[in-house]
């Protein structure tokens, strides 16, 4: 399975296990906007969203319309957990990561450096109670998080200024 049919399909599971998808055929149409922090030059991750919002709309039979807006379309690419939570948006697409100056718990959500590969993070969110442990952390900012996809561990780390030397 390609990185792309995965990120696809979990977005799928998502959607179906928020109960919203039986939901749409009884109700007018739904519109929402989801605000990602990619731009569209990064058309791996953020052409995941846009397959995201196509297939939701092909499975409600048009009645859940997703449309997804780059980076700085709607708000600043760091600006849309606060989008959220305010919101002035339906939802985002994002990498937890972005978040650390909020609360550094924000960074467990993603692939972080030396962090976990992306089976011990698949296992650790949906065999070791990872997922749960997030929504909890979520619902302080009045957020439900739903695993997107995973890029796999992050190559280096964040250092506070240039690594040149060993002495470094």
């Amino acid at each position: 399975m390609d990185r792309r049919s995965a990120i696809r399909n979990a977005g799928i599971a998502g959607v179906l296990a928020t109960g919203i998808a039986p939901a749409v055929h009884a109700q007018a149409a739904i519109r929402w906007r989801v605000a990602s922090s990619f731009p569209k030059s990064l058309d791996t991750i953020y052409g995941a969203a846009e397959v995201f919002a196509a297939q939701v709309k092909a499975m409600s039979g048009g009645k859940f319309e997703v449309t997804v807006h780059a980076a700085g379309e709607l708000m600043p690419a760091f600006g849309v957990v606060d989008g959220v939570q305010q919101g002035t948006v339906e939802a985002a697409h994002t990498a937890p990561y972005y978040f650390f100056g909020k609360n550094e718990c924000f960074a467990l959500g993603c692939a972080i450096p030396f962090g976990l590969n992306s089976r011990q993070m698949t296992a650790w969110m949906f065999e070791g109670n990872g997922l749960k442990l997030m929504r909890e952390f979520y619902a302080k900012y009045n957020i439900i998080s739903f695993p997107g996809g995973n890029t796999g561990t992050q190559m280096g780390g964040w250092y506070r200024k240039e690594i040149k030397t060993l002495a470094d």
